[in-house]
């Protein structure tokens, strides 16, 4: 008879089997989740993609640093420069304006130096100086040509008093000879020989001029030059004993001395040699005393 079959024991074995497996599970879980972990410190060290970003801090693995941003230097340095471009245009800009546009510089007043009073209102008309003319654009030689033409005036000059002041500076002629005027009264000569202003008579200590008949006084007369020269060249205590210069030419010059002495200087030439020659002479006794050749002087 038979009995129930025996249990042989598998399925208990294939139970144990299953359990195992579930056991192997948790096991392998762990492998993987082991070698995750390995491969994250490894993107880190080479900065991969899990590799937490450089000066992000501790505890935030995931945030991203907050960087800088600066300027490039040549932007910089571009930036300057027409920041500087513009500043030099704007500078410009106003000395244009300054010196063509605005009032600042333009001439308020003419100053004359050296002038006798009645003559420093002829100076000013001379200099014709309009009212608004920029001190930087006046023609100082135009200036002083046009003053020269005075003829009191001998020498100008022109300058600039900022901001609107215009300064003429003028020296008049002296005069050394006085010759008769056409006019009536006296023509007074300057050293050049140029006549340039009549008076009713000839000044104290101011000798008068004798020329051939018809003659008048000018630079371009050689007598009267000569005669000029003559005078300059006397010292001035022998000039103060001067009443008159007597001139027929260059190489004929003589002069009267205050008591009518006669004093024959002959050429223009030697002046000085002469001048000394006559103050020793003039220590005689006479009325005639001749220089014209100072080694050989004579007294009569």
């Amino acid at each position: 008879m038979t009995g129930p079959a025996r249990s042989t024991g598998r399925p208990g074995r294939a139970g144990r089997s299953g359990r195992a497996g579930r056991g192997d599970r948790p096991e392998r879980t762990a492998r993987s989740d082991g070698a995750e972990r390995q491969e994250r410190a490894r993107q880190r060290r080479t900065g991969g993609a899990g590799a937490r970003p450089s000066g992000a801090a501790a505890g935030s693995p995931g945030r991203a640093q907050r960087v800088r941003t600066s300027v490039p230097r040549p932007v910089r340095r571009g930036r300057s420069l027409w920041a500087g471009l513009a500043a030099a245009l704007a500078l410009i800009a106003v000395l244009v304006w300054l010196t063509v546009w605005s009032p600042l510089l333009d001439v308020r007043d003419v100053e004359v130096v050296g002038a006798a009073p009645d003559q420093v209102e002829a100076v000013r008309a001379a200099a014709a100086v309009a009212p608004g003319t920029s001190l930087l654009w006046l023609d100082g030689d135009d200036v002083a040509e046009d003053v020269r033409t005075l003829p009191r005036i001998a020498s100008v000059d022109v300058s600039r008093d900022y901001p609107g002041t215009v300064v003429v500076s003028v020296t008049e002629r002296e005069p050394v000879l006085a010759a008769p005027s056409p006019a009536g009264g006296v023509l007074l000569v300057d050293a050049t020989g140029f006549g340039y202003r009549t008076m009713p008579e000839r000044p104290p200590g101011i000798p008068a001029l004798t020329l051939p008949p018809g003659m008048l006084p000018s630079p371009d007369d050689t007598g009267t030059r000569a005669a000029a020269d003559v005078a300059v060249a006397l010292p001035a205590a022998l000039r103060a004993d001067v009443v008159e210069v007597r001139a027929n030419g260059r190489f004929d010059v003589g002069f009267v001395l205050t008591g009518g002495r006669e004093v024959r200087w002959g050429a223009d030439a030697d002046n000085e040699r002469k001048a000394a020659v006559l103050a020793a002479l003039l220590t005689r006794p006479g009325v005639a005393y001749d220089v014209s050749t100072p080694d050989l002087a004579v007294v009569r």
